[in-house]
C-alpha cells in the first residue's frame, strides 16, 4: 500500500476537497526507510505548497503545487532547470491509485511536534500491505485540497475515508507502512510544524532556473533526468489505515 503522503495528496490536488484551514508555515518530518533517513520540508501558504527532501540521501528537488493557477513546477537544483505541468489538463488521475484501500478509523490519539493527531488504519487489499496514520487538523491549506477545474469533478467523487481524513484541513502528521507480511518498511513523523510568513518566491522556480521542454523528456530520448524529487513519504506509504 505505497499512497497516503503522495498518493492521497495528489489526489485531493486534482479532485479538490474542501479544506477549512487558513495555515501558513513549515512542517518538517523524518522519514526513516530501508535503513536511511531523509527529512521533508513542507511549506504552506494559502492556495501554495511546496514539497522538498534534505539530507545526503535526498533528491536535488522541488515539487511546487499552486491550485489558483492549476500549475505544478518540478524544480532539479543540481541542473537549475524546472519543468512547469498543467494540472487542469490530468483530471481524475487519482481515483485509480486508492481503488481497494480500506480505512478504520481507530478512535486512539497521539501527537506529533506538539499537536494531537487522530490514528487511522489502512489495509491495500490488492498487495495485503498495512500502515496507520495520525491526523492533525487545521493544518492543510488549499493547494492540498482546492486544485479544482471543470474536468476534475468534485469532492463528492472522492471515497468517503478520504474525506473523512483530511476533512478540516487534515494532514498526516505521523505514520508507519507495512508489507503484506507485516514487515515495517518506512516510519515517518513530525519534528517540527511552524506557523510563520513564508515568501513568495518560495512558490516559484527562480529566476536563474531554465524552463524545460517537456517533449524532450520522453522514454524515447534516453534521457535518465528526473522531473523533481520522488516525495518518498508519499509513493511509499502514507496509507490510509484500515
Amino acid at each position: 500500500m505505497r499512497a497516503v503522503i503522495a498518493t492521497v495528496v495528489g489526489s485531493l490536488l486534482l479532485a479538490g476537497v474542501a479544506a477549512a484551514a487558513d495555515f501558513e508555515g513549515i512542517i518538517v518530518l523524518n522519514e526513516t526507510s530501508e535503513g536511511t533517513t531523509v527529512q521533508q520540508q513542507w511549506f504552506l501558504k494559502g492556495d501554495r505548497l511546496r514539497f522538498e527532501e534534505i539530507g545526503p540521501d535526498a533528491e536535488k528537488g522541488a515539487m511546487i503545487f499552486d491550485a489558483k493557477k492549476k500549475v505544478m513546477y518540478s524544480l532539479r537544483h543540481d541542473d537549475k532547470v524546472y519543468l512547469e505541468i498543467s494540472t487542469a489538463e490530468t483530471p481524475n488521475a487519482a481515483p485509480e491509485a486508492i481503488e481497494g484501500i480500506v480505512v478504520m478509523k481507530t478512535g486512539a490519539k497521539d501527537k506529533a511536534a506538539g499537536y494531537p493527531c487522530e490514528i487511522y488504519r489502512t489495509t491495500d487489499k490488492s498487495d495485503g500491505s498495512t500502515g496507520e496514520v495520525c491526523m492533525a487538523r487545521g493544518i492543510a491549506n488549499a493547494a492540498m485540497s482546492a486544485m479544482m477545474s471543470a474536468q476534475a469533478g468534485s469532492a463528492s467523487l472522492l471515497p468517503a475515508w478520504m474525506q473523512e481524513m483530511f476533512k478540516d484541513g487534515g494532514f498526516p502528521i505521523k505514520g508507519l507502512d507495512r508489507d503484506g507480511q507485516g514487515k515495517e518498511e518506512a516510519r515517518w513523523e513530525a519534528i517540527t510544524i511552524e506557523k510563520k510568513h513564508l515568501d513568495d518566491k518560495l512558490f516559484l522556480p527562480p529566476p536563474d532556473y531554465k524552463k524545460q521542454d517537456m517533449t524532450v523528456i520522453t522514454p524515447e530520448s534516453g534521457s535518465d533526468q528526473k522531473p523533481g524529487p520522488s516525495m518518498r513519504g508519499q509513493q511509499r506509504g502514507r496509507e490510509p489505515m484500515k
